[in-house]
């Protein structure tokens, strides 16, 4: 598993440089702002950093979805399915493979975004006001407001959502490789089934969320929430072993 978790990184290796360059050439300009007094300058970074951020966290879950579609399209695939691993293995490290590099990318992100803070407190003299607002940032995750609870569920929510949009993808890709091989439409087919069925699952997932997700303001976390997160969790497991299975018995590469 770790080799093949190896060689998925490699091949979504370059897109990771040229953000980490782009992201290294935006930092030096807000810092260059803070030390010459540009303000211009140090808005720009900050901005397009934060671009950077957000459009390259869901660019590398499509890359992931891309690259798998050139697994099966390509000689690329004789590397990787031809390999004695079973399509479990090889689903599961394309799985984790993507989780690890968000994940990765999202804490580099967050120590930038921290440390860029500390720097503007720093440069303007308000280290112990910025310390202070962490430490009420804290009491009130503990308040009555904020709950740990309704924290954990977005947390879970997000990324069972994530996951599930990412494997649902490559299941939808894969069925379309085994109902229609050979067929230069079967791309569009694969997303019309991926659209498909993630409106079937929308509508099994309302049947457990009855009461919605707010009440006077506030998230609403109870049985049905979690139920409703758990629809898509089955979902995900559905897509993973649905897709090895496919692979294994039905697409030849």
């Amino acid at each position: 598993m770790g080799k093949l978790i190896k060689y998925e990184f490699r091949k979504q290796l370059l897109s990771k440089i040229v953000v980490l360059a782009l992201v290294a050439v935006l930092e030096l300009l807000f810092v260059a702002g803070l030390i010459f007094d540009k303000g211009d300058w140090t808005g720009l970074g900050a901005g397009f950093l934060l671009l950077v951020a957000f459009v390259s966290l869901f660019f590398f879950s499509f890359e992931s979805i891309i690259t798998y579609s050139n697994d099966l399209r390509t000689k690329q695939s004789y590397m990787l399915f031809l390999t004695p691993r079973n399509m479990y293995q090889i689903v599961g490290a394309k799985m984790i493979t993507t989780v690890l590099q968000i994940l990765g990318f999202g804490i580099v992100f967050a120590l930038i975004f921290t440390g860029d803070v500390f720097l503007v407190c720093w440069k303007n003299g308000e280290i112990k006001e910025l310390i202070e607002g962490i430490g009420e940032f804290f009491r009130m995750l503990t308040g009555v407001e904020i709950r740990l609870g309704e924290i954990a569920y977005v947390v879970a929510m997000l990324l069972v959502s994530w996951l599930e949009f990412v494997l649902m993808a490559i299941f939808a890709i894969t069925l379309s490789t085994t109902l229609f091989a050979n067929k230069k439409w079967k791309g569009v087919v694969s997303v019309a089934i991926y659209f498909a069925l993630e409106w079937i699952i929308g509508k099994l997932a309302g049947l457990v969320m009855k009461s919605g997700f707010m009440a006077d303001g506030y998230l609403v976390v109870n049985t049905e929430a979690w139920a409703y997160i758990g629809v898509y969790a089955a979902v995900m497991v559905a897509c993973f072993f649905g897709t090895a299975l496919l692979l294994e018995k039905k697409v030849s590469v």
